[in-house]
């Protein structure tokens, strides 16, 4: 049998923290396909099944992870550094990689220290940037010569917003998430499980696709509850839903108790 999952040890610990008396287990062994992943036991009854999914922006996390390597600073001996460039989640590290540092060598040749936002298409150094995929750069001050820091940029819905009074706004994107396609395969395995309760189990990590109204809720250590149930697909009957980030609580809701929180325990999963 194979081990759990990072993420899917990190769920069971916190399932098992907020239902006294449940204890969750492996249920995909890898031995067929379509297996849901964690089994609910109560007094040695199976009456739940658990499937594990994250709303993941995966173009940016493959991004992040080819430009970061961990404990190095993207360093150029060429150049004179402390340039600040924002990438769009569609560019290519290794495209980057070779190229970028002879574009902004070119630019600290003609003392240009900064390529905008907006900026004309013509223009050779513009149209190499939009190859690129990067939105901007910008030279400053730096403590590390010849370094370059890498950021991505989000769609402005994810990035920023109004911080609302309550917690709606998880609930509202919740509903509308778990109906999108690319859920039909989760919602397919706990169907298929044959439990009295089929829970959903939704992680957000750093770079997620939720929109900032909702993300930001799973971000605050006080975040206010929803005051609305979420529209659940048929094969759901409970949905969780916790971040990555530092927030101690993450969300969940049963037909019997509405929302309510429940404590994150030890993260082993991924946090991108």
């Amino acid at each position: 049998m194979t081990s759990l999952r990072g993420e899917e040890q990190w769920v069971k610990a916190c399932i098992e923290g907020a239902l006294p008396g449940v204890e969750v287990k492996q249920h995909d062994d890898n031995s067929r396909s379509s297996m849901h992943d964690l089994d609910l036991i109560r007094l040695g009854e199976r009456f739940g099944a658990v499937e594990v999914t994250a709303a993941a922006d995966g173009e940016s996390i493959a991004l992040w992870k080819l430009m970061y390597r961990p404990g190095q600073r993207w360093i150029e001996p060429d150049l004179e550094g402390g340039w600040a460039v924002a990438l769009l989640p569609s560019a290519r590290a290794k495209k980057l990689r070779s190229e970028l540092p002879i574009l902004l060598a070119e630019l600290e040749r003609r003392g240009v220290r900064e390529a905008p936002r907006y900026r004309h298409a013509a223009d050779r150094f513009s149209a190499w940037l939009d190859e690129l995929n990067v939105v901007h750069v910008h030279q400053a001050g730096t403590d590390y010569p010849g370094s370059i820091y890498a950021n991505i940029e989000l769609p402005l819905e994810r990035s920023g917003g109004w911080v609302a009074d309550t917690g709606d706004a998880l609930a509202e994107w919740l509903s509308g998430w778990m109906h999108e396609p690319h859920e039909a395969d989760n919602l397919r395995k706990l169907e298929r499980s044959g439990a009295r309760e089929r829970h959903l189990f939704v992680i957000l990590p750093g770079f997620t696709t939720a929109p900032f109204a909702a993300a930001e809720l799973l971000m605050r250590s006080e975040a206010p509850l929803p005051t609305v149930p979420p529209t659940l697909p048929p094969a759901v009957t409970h949905v969780w839903v916790m971040s990555t980030w530092s927030a101690p609580h993450g969300f969940r809701w049963s037909p019997g108790e509405g929302w309510s929180r429940f404590s994150k325990f030890s993260e082993d999963a991924d946090s991108a």
